[in-house]
């Protein structure tokens, strides 16, 4: 094939990506209540986050917890103070949580969201959340030269997953 025409080939992959993209933020503004997650937050979480199917994967989680009622603390606020490396309801008061990006956080979540359903198990994100927060606690006692999504697997691979459900 051609350099003119494997281009070529790359622009419409990239239309068609961006297409997408733009469809699932454009469904999230509709679906998420702006009450309950600004559009500079589902702004914040699209650019952070690595593929299309994560910022789904994390939409679909903000919108199961939307729904639920009285929600005293929304998992999204949690994500950006554990992302910053910062204490939540006490957590990390003995302990610091090493600061990991956003986008490590969102990636985190999806691959926990993606183990449970491969397992036929399920969490909300809260619980995912603090979920990811503990090992990472744990973690970088002993390193800080692991990545996030490498430590949520090693401790999925060692302890599973104990606030979850089985989805028939």
């Amino acid at each position: 094939m051609s350099l003119k025409k494997e281009q070529r080939n790359l622009k419409k992959k990239d239309k068609i990506h961006d297409q997408e993209r733009l469809n699932s933020i454009n469904n999230a503004y509709d679906t998420l209540s702006e009450s309950f997650i600004s559009k500079a937050e589902i702004n914040e979480i699209d650019i952070s986050s690595s593929s299309t199917r994560v910022f789904n994967s994390i939409v679909k989680l903000l919108y199961i917890e939307s729904k639920k009622p009285n929600i005293s603390t929304k998992s999204f606020d949690k994500i950006k103070r554990y992302s910053q490396g910062l204490s939540y309801d006490g957590r990390a008061k003995t302990f610091t949580i090493k600061e990991y990006s956003l986008s490590s956080w969102l990636d985190s979540i999806d691959y926990i969201a993606c183990w449970l359903k491969d397992n036929k198990l399920d969490a909300d994100l809260s619980s995912i959340v603090d979920y990811i927060a503990c090992s990472s606690e744990a973690v970088n006692l002993t390193s800080d030269n692991l990545e996030l999504v490498q430590i949520v697997k090693d401790f999925l691979n060692d302890f599973g997953f104990e606030n979850s459900f089985k989805v028939e």
